[in-house]
This record gives C-alpha cells, structure tokens and sequence, in this order.
C-alpha cells in the first residue's frame, strides 16, 4: 500500500490533500457506477448498502399461540429459551394471524403481500397430470399446486434491489418443477416442495410418498434430522454472504407431522415428541442468532419469527393456550399465531403490541425497509407495519377476512363473524371474549348483517378461491 502524505487541518483532523481527496471521490464514484451497472444487467436495483438491512423470515409450521414460552407455554412441557429471548430483545405480537388456517395460503399470502384469493394460481392445464389429480382431491388448498410465475414476490423485489435471496426448507406453493421456488425470485433452495416429509429420511409424506429433499434444482438425500439439516444450511448461508444484504426465508417445517423427535426409534409419547420438536425449532432460532452475532450482523438484520397458521397438535397438547380451536379452523386457534419482530438498534426490546397485523404485511414492511420497488399500479393488500413494530403508530383501520374452503371470518374492530357458504355461523366480540364462548349472533343481528354484507363485498373484488 502506498502512504500518502496528509495535511493537518484546522479542527485537528489529518486528512489528504484535496486532489488526493477528489481522486478518491472520484475511484469511489466509479467503483459505484460499475457495481451499479452490473447489477442493471443482471436485472437488479441496487440501493446505498445502509438502506439495505438483512432480513430473515423463520416460519414455524403448525405452531400454535400457547406453544411457546413467551406466549404462556407450560415450562415443564416445552422450553424455547432462545425464541423467548428473541422476544425480549424485540416486539412480541399479541393480536398477529395468519392469512389462512392452512399452510399454502398463508405462504402465498407472504410471498405475495396479497389475499391468497387474490394471488393467481396456475390453470390445470399448466400442471401436471399428477398434480391436477392431487389439486382435484383438494381443492381447499389450490395453491400448494402452485401460484403463478408471473407474480410479484417479496424474494423477486429483493434480489432486484441487490439482496441474496434463499429458502431453506418447506415450499408447498407448487409440487411440478415449473413452479420451483428457483422461479419465483429466489436464488438459492435446499429443502422440501411438499406439504411434510419424512425428518430422518426425508421422503414426501403426502401425494407421491417419494424422495422429496432438493438442492437447488436437484433431488438429493442426505442424511440427518431435517430441522438440523436446514438450520446448518441458514448458518452456512449468512457466513457466506455476510459482506453484502440478503433475504432467507427459513421455514423449518416443525413441529408439523409427521412426529419425530432426533432419535429414529424413539419410544416418547406423542406428547413428548412434539414438545421435542418444538424444541428443535427453537434449537434453530438460537443457531441463526448466533450466526448473526458470530459476524456482527444483529444490528444491521431483521429477524421475524411467526407461524403459518394453528396448531395440529397430539390430544391432550396445550398447543393453543385459551384459544378456541386449531389448524383450519376460522376460529382464533387456526389463525392467530405467534410473532416476534428483532431489530436491536431499530425495534424497542421487551415490547409488547396488542395491534392488528396479518402475514400479508411483511411483503411491504420488507420491501420498503429494503429500498425495494415494486411495479406501478401493483395491487398489494398488506400493509408496511414497521412503524407498529418501532411503537411509533397504529396500522390503518381495515377489514380483515378469512376464506378457505366454504369457511370464511371477516373482523372489523373486535367484532369478528365466522360463516359457511352463505350463512353466518357466530359472532363474537374479541376484546371481550378471545375465546370465543360467547356467540352474539342472535343478540346483535344487525352488526351480523353488516359484517356478512362485507364479506359479501370482499369475495365479489377478491374471488372465492
């Protein structure tokens, strides 16, 4: 390296003479235009690198509100030290759910920012003949078939905005490999495209019952416990690009069936499996944290725990605290989740919000926090919530709604009204009554016709899928 000589100036500073100096702005400037230009060319914008904070997304499968320490989990029945600090270094959600009651919808609904009713779902005639056979036999969850490659995707606008891109883990938004995560805006996969598989020998557990455990673009087994495997790919993936922001969606796939716990041959109850497994995705926050503390990162990421959707949980498991219900279900217990937003410097520790979030927000929350942009007139129906997150504001007053199948919710306010096809079923006021003991239906018919009308309203702009 070559010493050049420096000036001392008036405030005491050393510094190097002015040509030096604009030679230097000047190498700089080109450096930036170059990089600029090749990421042009690579179809990608680049944002100032301080505008750019890492984001890391770890969704839970199947994990119910009262299954974790900090949302009131029994300690002699499961532990999760490391999520429960995650929450007290953060903003810990009280009132967040989950765009559906099932696993597809509510990835959708991430990846996309919009209703998953909204999302275009690919036509039979652009799947297979398995998949249309499968998609036919289920038709509640249309898009784990697939969602359609010309979406606008959270990974798409990141990578365009110069972030690495990753999903590690589970998929399930389309089965064909047409519909590979590797289409839809992410540059690198290693996990699974169904629904469950396998955790020692990683075989699909639904539809075709075959190997299903990809690299990149390629089917390859490999041996271990499948939430350890994954967690050791998220470690890998931020040492490997710890110089430049990037995006992981790391969705291990626990505590989702089937019940494994790491040792093959386990004779644990069910019980004891899946508070085990639940475990093991706590095992896994505690490893990207540490990988995030191990290369200075936690300042400069934002880590959002949450799960997809309620809990499908052994008889007699406290998955759900006192909520009502589970997995696919419109009550509470199949939507409201746990959510836990970390982002020491940016986010308040030790915070709690009782405010109105859904998954559908984190596309505008993450894209807006990441210089990112998104195409003119694109129609999002989720929300930038960081200054909820930072307790700086309330989100806008919306109506909420739900639908899979022939079941549907709408909330406005407290009031929440869950129905089947054309008839309203219950209606309860959530501030009152959270779990949901209390129908009102008959009491309060005219808020029951108003709510309904506005469901009315939402499937006739949205569809009904």
């Amino acid at each position: 390296m070559i010493n050049m000589p420096r000036t001392r100036c008036h405030d005491g500073v050393s510094r190097l003479p002015p040509v030096v100096c604009a030679a230097s702005v000047l190498f700089r400037g080109a450096l930036l235009l170059i990089a600029c230009l090749a990421a042009g060319a690579q179809g990608r914008e680049v944002a100032p690198a301080a505008a750019r904070p890492n984001v890391i997304i770890i969704l839970a499968d199947d994990l119910g509100y009262g299954s974790v320490g900090c949302y009131g989990a029994d300690p002699g029945l499961v532990r999760t030290p490391n999520i429960d600090r995650l929450a007290e270094g953060g903003v810990r959600l009280t009132d967040f759910h989950s765009n559906g009651a099932m696993c597809s919808p509510t990835r959708a609904a991430l990846l996309t920012g919009r209703y998953p009713q909204r999302c275009a779902w690919v036509p039979d005639d652009e799947l297979s003949a398995v998949s249309r056979a499968q998609r036919a036999d289920n038709v509640k969850q249309r898009w784990a078939w697939g969602i359609s490659r010309d979406e606008v995707t959270l990974p798409g606008l990141l990578r365009r905005a110069g972030y690495r891109t990753s999903l590690i883990g589970k998929w399930h938004l389309g089965y064909d490999v047409a519909f590979h995560p590797l289409n839809h805006g992410f540059d690198e996969f290693r996990g699974f495209v169904g629904g469950a598989v396998d955790y020692h020998t990683h075989v699909a557990t639904h539809g075709s019952q075959t190997l299903d455990w990809w690299q990149g673009r390629e089917l390859r087994d490999e041996p271990g416990y499948a939430t350890d495997l994954l967690s050791r790919y998220a470690v890998d993936f931020i040492a490997r690009n710890k110089q430049a922001p990037f995006f992981l969606l790391l969705a291990p796939g626990a505590p989702h069936v089937p019940w494994q716990g790491r040792a093959p041959a386990g004779r644990r109850s069910p019980t004891q499996t899946y508070a085990e497994m639940i475990g093991t995705l706590d095992d896994a926050v505690g490893a990207v944290v540490g990988a995030l503390r191990a290369h200075g990162l936690e300042e400069k990421t934002l880590v959002v725990f949450c799960s997809d959707n309620g809990p499908a949980a052994p008889r007699g498991f406290p998955a759900n605290g006192a909520l009502k219900g589970a997995k696919g279900d419109m009550t509470e217990g199949g939507h409201r989740v746990p959510f836990v937003a970390y982002f020491p410097g940016v986010i308040a520790g030790g915070k709690t919000s009782g405010e109105v979030v859904m998954t559908m927000d984190l596309l505008p929350t993450v894209a807006r926090l990441a210089g990112a942009t998104l195409p003119e007139g694109h129609r999002l129906d989720g929300v930038d919530v960081m200054p909820t997150l930072k307790g700086e504001s309330r989100p806008p007053e919306r109506t909420l709604h739900w639908l899979f199948g022939n079941d549907w919710a709408v909330r406005s306010g407290p009031w929440k009204l869950t129905g089947s096809g054309g008839k309203a079923r219950t209606l309860v006021n959530l501030a009152d009554d959270l779990a949901e003991k209390h129908d009102l239906l008959g009491a309060d018919p005219a808020r029951a016709g108003k709510l309904t009308e506005m469901h009315r309203r939402w499937v006739a702009e949205t569809g009904d899928r």
